[in-house]
């Protein structure tokens, strides 16, 4: 794996690729950089599962009204488990390694 480079520009592609929604913007201005096209992958994916998980937690609770509470517990664990772990791996980008989610960074290959 290559060794961090000290550009702003590597750096802020690197953590944009961790911030919801806003990983496709180093997948459309970065070609070259297999690992910051990795990392965009990655946290896009990892939104998505969070986004999956929101949408199967809403219809539940549409289907099941006695669960409406649930989903708000539900989501607050959700999102506080998603931030810690975006966090993780932008601070494991910008060393030059990957945060490995198992069962979703498989797919940012």
């Amino acid at each position: 794996m290559p060794s961090p480079s000290s550009s702003p520009r590597r750096t802020a592609f690197l953590v944009l690729g961790y911030v919801p929604l806003a990983g496709v913007i180093p997948l459309l201005f970065e070609r070259t950089d297999r690992e910051i096209r990795w990392h965009a992958r990655n946290g896009l994916i990892l939104f998505a599962a969070v986004a999956g998980i929101g949408i199967a937690a809403t219809l539940l609770g549409i289907v099941l009204p006695a669960l409406t509470c649930a989903y708000g517990i539900l989501m607050f664990f959700v999102l506080v488990v998603y931030g810690i772990v975006s966090l993780l791996a932008i601070v494991k980008a910008l060393q030059g390694e990957r945060l490995i989610v198992p069962g979703l960074s498989r797919y940012a290959g």
